[in-house]
């Protein structure tokens, strides 16, 4: 078993006491439930909105992305959801790929 992360997204976002949800949804254009939905599960989340996440809060981006992918492999949602996807991937009926021959 993974041991669980030492900070979740919510608590990065709120580390100082700097920023209101209220912040955080104006800079995001999103309302409140979009965004705590996403903060409850920052997976979500797009790249570019975590890079804006992280300018705002001033921590790198890579440390909002190891959080977030912490807390995502802890989120057994997530896992169900990422095991459909493989699943349905089936790849080329006929591997591989043979060129077109060009006539001249």
């Amino acid at each position: 078993m993974k041991p669980e992360p030492t900070q979740t997204f919510s608590q990065l976002l709120r580390a100082d006491n700097r920023f209101t949800d209220r912040d955080f949804m104006k800079a995001l254009v999103m309302g409140h439930p979009k965004f705590k939905s996403r903060e409850a599960d920052p997976s979500l989340f797009t790249v570019g909105e975590l890079m804006l996440l992280a300018n705002l809060i001033g921590q790198p981006i890579k440390e909002v992305m190891r959080v977030v992918l912490a807390q995502a492999e802890h989120n057994p949602q997530v896992a169900e959801k990422s095991k459909e996807a493989q699943e349905q991937v089936v790849g080329r009926k006929y591997y591989p790929r043979k060129a077109k021959e060009t006539t001249l």
